[in-house]
């Protein structure tokens, strides 16, 4: 009788741990997409610094979600454009590790893709442009857009 008392103590427990796991999953879930639409919206109104800070928080709370590792990509991308020669550099360091992250996580995406292609196409060595991969993941976008197209005749 004591084993059965220990047995359904010991499963009400795992259940509860289970639904408070998930119920913060859910939440942080939750607080990471806030976030990120925060910084879509700041990354829309031009106003870089603003997204770079929200995008940093949901890609800390949800670091596998490619989309906000794209977005962030291009923020830091644009900020890089704008400012002063030695800031410019850390932010296009930052612009490639996170749009290699993106790709990574989606590596089917032909807009992360397309902007990491250009991005080793349009920087220079020092900060990580490589032509040599830029047309490696031309071939890539191309097979993946053969075969899309392929689908859409089947």
């Amino acid at each position: 009788m004591k084993t059965s008392i220990k047995s359904n103590l010991h499963k009400l427990i795992t259940a509860l741990l289970c639904a408070f796991a998930f119920s913060g999953n859910a939440i942080a879930n939750a607080e990471s997409e806030k976030l990120f639409n925060s910084g879509l919206a700041h990354f829309e109104d031009e106003k870089y610094i603003e997204a770079i800070k929200k995008l940093e928080v949901a890609v800390e709370i949800e670091p596998q979600v490619a989309e906000y590792h794209h977005v962030l990509a291009k923020s830091y991308g644009r900020e890089a454009e704008r400012t002063n020669w030695f800031k410019a550099v850390s932010y296009a360091k930052q612009t490639l590790v996170h749009l290699e992250i993106a790709a990574e996580l989606d590596g089917q995406n032909i807009d992360i893709l397309e902007d990491l292609m250009d991005y080793y196409r349009e920087a220079p060595g020092f900060l990580g442009g490589d032509t040599a991969k830029a047309n490696k993941i031309e071939d890539i976008i191309n097979k993946i857009s053969n075969s899309e197209n392929l689908a859409k005749f089947e």
